[in-house]
């Protein structure tokens, strides 16, 4: 009976946890950043301040789980990020809340974001004020924009999987972050996630909390670099999909590394 008490206790602070995101995520979509983008309107490049925005109201809602015990982070490497210069991004996606602890600690970092967000009424004005890019545009033009992104120094996050990893492995990858590399000549900087134990997987309801409180650990590992999977003479699409398969090859590595 303590541990049935411990864990619904649980679960309804995470409730709580997550009735304040739907209310700060109303309040950047439907209200905030769109006001400030009529009044902005002159200002060059406005999206820097909405993402910054969301960076803030991420952080102070990561500060809210941790407040709530509902969570442990750890960042391991996070200052090769703080470099100047352009950045690419690759991570995993083991839960629902990867990219709002990432964007926790980057106060710019464009985001590909999935139709169901970019249209939802509430939410869209996040999207648009803060220029990211929504995936019903196609693979083509998801990789034009982030390139052109790219070109102006600025930092995407790309998770090459597209959608959450399913429980206890890696999904497909797919090849649109290679396509990206390729296209600028960066290097990826990999973020391996862990989540231990596994909470707000795919297919997990919220509500489904683990018995203990889990620990996110982002770590950033060496510049994923292209050339060093490629002898030279690949066409671009089979040099994107050499790539790709090194990447994931990475990511599974670091995976068996994790639980060993």
């Amino acid at each position: 009976m303590p541990a049935r008490i411990s864990t619904a206790w649980r679960a309804l602070r995470t409730g709580v946890a997550f009735a304040a995101l739907g209310l700060i995520s109303l309040w950047l979509g439907a209200a905030w950043l769109p006001f400030r983008g009529i009044w902005d309107r002159r200002t060059p490049e406005r999206w820097r301040r909405a993402q910054r925005a969301i960076h803030r109201a991420y952080r102070v809602h990561s500060g809210l789980m941790k407040g709530l015990g509902l969570i442990e982070v750890r960042f391991v490497g996070f200052e090769r990020l703080a470099l100047p210069g352009s950045k690419l991004i690759v991570a995993n996606h083991p839960s629902l809340i990867d990219t709002l602890l990432i964007v926790s600690r980057l106060p710019q970092a464009d985001c590909i974001v999935g139709r169901d967000y970019a249209e939802n009424f509430w939410l869209r004005g996040s999207v648009r004020e803060a220029d990211y890019i929504s995936n019903h545009i196609g693979a083509a033009e998801i990789v034009r924009a982030s390139v052109r992104f790219l070109k102006q120094d600025r930092t995407l996050l790309v998770f090459p999987e597209g959608t959450r990893s399913p429980e206890g492995g890696l999904g497909r990858f797919q090849r649109g972050a290679a396509h990206i590399a390729l296209e600028t000549g960066l290097d990826m900087l990999p973020i391996h996630i862990t989540v231990d134990p596994p909470s707000l997987m795919k297919g997990q309801k919220w509500y489904h909390v683990p018995k203990r409180r889990p620990l996110w650990t982002f770590r950033v590992g060496e510049p994923f670099v292209a050339k060093d999977h490629l002898d030279g003479t690949e066409s671009n699409v089979l040099a994107a999909r050499k790539l790709t398969r090194a990447l994931r090859e990475r990511f599974e590595a670091r995976s068996l590394d994790a639980t060993e």
